[in-house]
Parts: structure tokens; sequence; C-alpha cells
């Protein structure tokens, strides 16, 4: 049973993810801002650190493809760009002490390493136009928020979930 809690919960945020995504465009101010929920990334990266590196790389992998498939019209740009961030939170906190606010801060510096490796990917390819002042302001400061607030009310149940189940 424990075997399963892990790719349970990830599917789980995964499903959770693509509900979130429908409040995307949020339109405020007469202005359109995208909010993009990172829940599941935002977990593998937990997973990484607290868990099994190897699992979490697996994992990402594999939702990295279901990524690419439901969201993205160009496969493999999260497939690797989970994996690789994977790889990268996992050797940082081999450096870095596991306390709680030094994680909030490489979890959300992830989160937007990840929107500019998505942007630049698709703005090199010709599928999104670059505009950088448009980009931080209307999609990447609102997807912080967001995914920061997602952070501080959902992970500690996953977290205390994990514990539980996993040991």
């Amino acid at each position: 049973m424990r075997f399963y809690v892990i790719p349970l919960i990830g599917v789980l945020l995964f499903y959770l993810d693509s509900l979130l995504t429908r409040l995307s465009p949020l339109n405020l101010f007469n202005e359109t801002f995208i909010i993009v929920p990172r829940l599941t990334f935002l977990y593998l990266l937990i997973i990484a650190v607290y868990k099994n590196p190897k699992v979490a790389i697996i994992l990402a992998i594999v939702t990295g493809i279901f990524t690419d498939i439901y969201y993205g019209g160009i496969y493999g740009v999260y497939t690797f760009g989970y994996a690789i961030f994977v790889i990268m939170m996992d050797k940082l906190f081999k450096v870095f002490y596991r306390d709680i606010l030094m994680m909030v801060i490489l979890l959300i510096s992830s989160v937007v390493l990840l929107e500019i490796w998505v942007m630049v990917f698709y703005g090199f390819l010709g599928i999104a136009s670059i505009n950088i002042g448009q980009i931080i302001l209307f999609r990447l400061i609102p997807t912080v928020i967001f995914n920061l607030i997602c952070l501080i009310i959902i992970f500690p149940f996953v977290l205390k979930l994990l514990e539980r189940n996993t040991n």
C-alpha cells in the first residue's frame, strides 16, 4: 500500500493542476493575468528532497509526458524540464540545509525557472512571442503568487501524508 502513495498523490495533484488551470486567464482591472498552477512540479521537487530522488525522477518523466500530452503542443518541454529540475533540486539540497524557509525559496525559484524554460523554449520555436515585461507582469508574478499560496495551504498536508504512509 505504501508503494502507491507517492504516485497516487502525484496523480491527484496533476488532476488538481488541471482543475486550477481553468481559473486562468483571470481578468482584473481591465488586464488579463495568466496563472499557471505547478502543484505537480512542486510535489516532484519535494519528493526529490524529502523522500527518494530516483522515485522523483521516474515520476517526473511520467508526469512530464502527461503534462506534455495534456497541455503542450511540443513533446519533451515538460518531460525534460521536470527531470532537470528534480536533479537540480536533489543536488542543491546536498549543499543547503533542509529548513522550511530554504525549501520554499528554492521551490518558488524553481517555478520561476520552469516558467522561463517553457517560455524560452516556445519562443525559440516561434510558438509564443516573448515580451519580457508582459511575461513578468502578466504571467510570472501571478503564477508565483498563486503557487506560493498553494504551497502554504496544500503542502503541509501532503508532507504529513507522505510521512505517515511512506516511512
